[in-house]
């Protein structure tokens, strides 16, 4: 068991001294760390210093600072047990004592037996209170770690699941507020075979330590999401903290360089920008598999980000001719504004232009610049969403063509493709919003998704969540609650279905999710407001 750490205060040096002595002879298990004079010079002592303590004893009558004051100003940085030892057998000071938290009131002089008889009763005490501060210490370390546990459960389905309902999206609320970043980490090669199952689980672990303690400042959530394959969320709970990046940055950095040093690895990190809302958690997942996807050209062991992907892509340019730069210009150029035949008579110079260059690797390296700037174009327009498929299928379009004329049909067919899907997204010159709120007026029943939504009036999640906000003063999600609710107060009144049928027709699969909700926003369960519906039609 631990010392009881002990902390003296009088004015007098004699009883000072004596309390001293008396304390350290009721046994071994109490210990005296600090003796004072005045209750201003404990008070500042042992709050600037953070002493931690168990029991405080302290004359009442003080010069600076009294007794009674000291415990008050104490107990507002501290938790102790207190005794008050005074001269005056006045019940007042007692009263007093009682109410600042003392448990016991000793009187001047003080006798050695009686002193020992109430050390005994503070220890016993002192210890049922650890006792209960364990116990509660416990309870909370349980709960947080059912809370972990959902949380990651909730960020496993996010990351592998496209589909996941808005309603489901309440449980970001388990979050904390703050600003973020996600973490795509993925080792780039590594043996298919172990000479033992735990020999990749060991490896797991050690990945997962490495990275966990590289970023230990920040409250995280670590998981995988495949072989050698993880996301990791962090929280920096500081918003303001505008270090944040760099900080995230180069703690990745050396977790990298550490796993390159000790382990069989190495790894390819991709890092989001900052975001707030919870959200958009499955659209920054799409962003950062994209980003992984540079590996083909650039190589594993790095660490992507938007603004490295940019100058890549600004960097693989200085590589190509001014004619070839020139050619996919035009290309780009023709697929924005211009017509199929246009664009076709683009690729058509392109080719022409890298027909007469003698190396295959330069005609590789003509075919990616393409391919990049198209992808780099698209994004602009439909977001990260579909890049994980598109970005390294098109990059691979020279390894499988078996000639330069079935690589040039190739090329065409994966262009014009692009081109089709940016046409469908300028030919749409209806109200975004407008045409988003019918889709969900006609949609209540399914399953509902940022992603969906955003696809349908032809915009990025991303940008669609932020444009719908700036747009209505609103967010997609509580909009799309309120539509579901509307409806079932229209059911409830209108219908007899039970309160289960129209929570599933509403896309709630959990009817008390759907109970909890309705009495948030309407103040009523879903019984309630049918009754009260019906008893005010009545009247």
């Amino acid at each position: 068991m631990p010392l009881i750490r002990t902390v003296i205060v009088d004015d007098e040096s004699r009883i000072r001294r004596r309390l001293e002595r008396l304390v350290q002879s009721c046994g071994e298990e109490w210990e005296v760390i600090a003796t004072f004079s005045d209750g201003k010079e404990a008070l500042d002592e042992m709050t600037n210093e953070s002493i931690d303590f168990d029991l405080l004893i302290t004359d009442v009558q003080m010069p600076e600072m009294d007794g009674l004051t000291l415990v008050n100003q104490l107990k507002r940085t501290h938790s102790f047990t207190a005794v008050i030892i005074s001269g005056y057998d006045d019940f007042s000071y007692l009263q007093t004592a009682m109410r600042e938290g003392a448990v016991n009131y000793i009187l001047k002089p003080i006798d050695k037996i009686q002193f020992a008889e109430q050390m005994e009763e503070v220890k016993q005490k002192i210890y049922r209170k650890r006792e209960e501060e364990r116990q509660w210490s416990e309870v909370q370390e349980k709960a947080s770690q059912l809370t972990y546990t959902k949380q990651i459960q909730f960020l496993s389905e996010v990351t592998w699941n496209d589909e996941l309902d808005l309603s489901l999206i309440d449980w970001t609320e388990q979050f904390p507020k703050g600003t973020y970043k996600l973490a795509h980490i993925s080792v780039d090669q590594y043996s298919s075979i172990f000479k033992a199952k735990d020999e990749a689980e060991n490896w797991d672990r050690e990945l997962e330590a490495i990275f966990t303690q590289s970023i230990q400042c920040y409250t995280h959530w670590w998981w995988r999401s495949g072989k050698f394959q993880y996301w990791l969320l962090l929280l920096d709970k500081e918003v303001t903290d505008s270090a944040f990046d760099k900080k995230t940055s180069d703690a990745f950095t050396e977790a990298k360089g550490k796993v390159g040093r000790t382990t069989p690895f190495t790894v390819s990190i991709a890092i989001s920008d900052k975001f707030n809302d919870m959200t958009l958690l499955t659209t920054i997942k799409d962003q950062l598999l994209s980003f992984l996807q540079y590996r083909i050209i650039e190589g594993g062991n790095k660490v992507f980000h938007n603004e490295l992907v940019k100058q890549l892509s600004v960097q693989q340019s200085k590589t190509i001719t001014a004619s070839v730069y020139k050619h996919v210009q035009q290309i780009i150029s023709a697929l924005e504004g211009k017509s199929e035949a246009e664009t076709k008579k683009a690729l058509q110079g392109f080719f022409q232009e890298i027909g007469t260059i003698k190396s295959p690797a330069l005609i590789e390296d003509a075919v990616h610049y393409l391919c990049l700037q198209i992808v780099n174009r698209w994004l602009e327009f439909a977001g990260f969403g579909e890049t994980p498929d598109l970005l390294p299928g098109a990059l691979q379009l020279t390894k499988r063509a078996a000639n330069f004329h079935q690589l040039g049909d190739s090329i065409k067919l994966w262009v014009l493709q692009i081109k089709k899907k940016i046409d469908e997204r300028k030919n749409e010159d209806s109200d975004p919003i407008q045409r988003a709120k019918d889709w969900i007026q006609q949609n209540l029943g399914e399953n509902i998704t940022i992603k969906k939504i955003a696809e349908h009036v032809y915009m990025s999640p991303t940008y669609f969540s932020n444009f719908f906000k700036a747009q209505t003063g609103e967010t997609i999600l509580d909009y799309v609650t309120k539509c579901r609710l509307e409806k079932a107060k229209d059911l409830l009144a209108t219908t007899e279905l039970k309160v289960y049928d129209i929570s599933a027709q509403l896309g709630y699969q959990d009817t008390k999710y759907f109970s909890r909700l309705f009495k948030q926003w309407y103040g009523l369960s879903p019984s309630q407001y049918r009754e009260l519906h019906f008893k005010m039609r009545e009247q």
